[in-house]
């Protein structure tokens, strides 16, 4: 995935595309598959852009979170970290304790997706589950 693929879908969906923007995504597809923390991807960004602030590197992560572009990872008593996300559409179960994440194949939203549209002609663009628990190796030491 490049970044012109990123950003052509961002444009998709009505996103803005400033310079920060630009640079959060080649950020976070230099990461690879890894994650990062806000202020990791701040650190690099500044360095580029010297003006930016920290607050305006939280705000595009969230909105970029919210359009499923980017996965957040919170928790509890972590800082939260972020990925690119390179499917248009995925689910995943987190473990807590480890921090694992297994995606699922199946999306559940299908038949809730019909009924918004229907019954309250509410059209979905864009959707993202994560479900939190235990994996199997963390819930055995759990016991």
């Amino acid at each position: 995935m490049t970044v012109e693929e990123v950003l052509q879908r961002m444009k998709e969906m009505g996103c803005k595309l400033t310079p920060q923007r630009r640079m959060l995504i080649d950020v976070l597809l230099s990461a690879g598959d890894g994650e990062q923390t806000a202020d990791d991807i701040y650190q690099q960004i500044r360095a580029t852009y010297p003006d930016v602030g920290l607050d305006t590197v939280y705000r595009n992560l969230r909105l970029l979170a919210k359009m499923s572009i980017v996965d957040e990872v919170k928790l509890p008593g972590k800082q939260a970290h972020y990925s690119l996300n390179r499917q248009a559409h995925q689910h995943g179960l987190v473990c807590l304790e480890c921090g694992k994440e297994v995606p699922l194949r199946h999306c559940p939203i299908k038949e809730l997706e019909s009924i918004a549209r229907t019954e309250h002609g509410f059209v979905i663009s864009s959707h993202h589950i994560e479900l939190f628990g235990y994996c199997e190796a963390c819930s055995g030491s759990r016991s």
